[in-house]
């Protein structure tokens, strides 16, 4: 259930992100990684294993934390709050799948 909610969460932070008026290199870099967000978390899911699971997810985490430089750097406000949000969920999904590969 923690994966269907946070994977909802990384698709609403990309229809934010590509609202979001910037230079077309930023906004180009923008999209990349908001979009690798959601992506990576929607491969994740699909995974067998734990560890391919937190592979993928580490990578979706990895790409937050470059949107979430890019709000700092473009002063985003709102896509700021939206991407700290997702950054949390992540964040307590890959503890919990962590915990899950480190007990076996």
């Amino acid at each position: 259930m923690k994966e269907f909610k946070c994977l909802t969460e990384a698709t609403e932070l990309y229809k934010l992100a590509k609202q979001t008026k910037l230079k077309a290199f930023m906004r180009d870099q923008l999209l990349r990684a908001s979009s690798s967000v959601a992506l990576n978390l929607a491969e994740g899911n699909a995974r067998r294993t734990n560890k391919d699971r937190l592979r993928f997810f580490n990578i979706a985490l990895a790409s937050l934390r470059e949107v979430q430089m890019i709000c700092k750097l473009e002063d985003l406000d709102r896509l700021a709050q939206k991407a700290d949000q997702v950054g949390g969920m992540i964040y307590a999904l890959n503890r919990s799948v962590a915990d899950s590969v480190n007990r076996n």
